[in-house]
């Protein structure tokens, strides 16, 4: 899974306010990407300078790995 990039939307919704939270940073420098820790996968949004986090959702159970078996329906 590439890292994608963040809109401002985007960060506007997460309650990020550029101007007060990352002053001089612009959406261009946030993405959203898998991150294994310890408590399994996520999906966060994260600023690149400085690695901090300003979103995370829990994430597929096997992380960016797809397995061929998924979407397979075996009924």
């Amino acid at each position: 899974m590439p890292r994608e990039e963040v809109s401002e939307e985007d960060l506007h919704a997460l309650g990020v306010d550029l101007a007060r939270d990352f002053p001089g940073s612009t959406a261009a420098d946030f993405r959203r990407y898998p991150v294994l820790s310890e408590g399994g996968w996520f999906i966060a949004v994260k600023h690149q300078r400085t690695l901090e986090s300003v979103a995370r959702e829990p994430g597929p159970l096997l992380g960016p790995i797809i397995l061929a078996s998924d979407g397979l329906d075996v009924n």
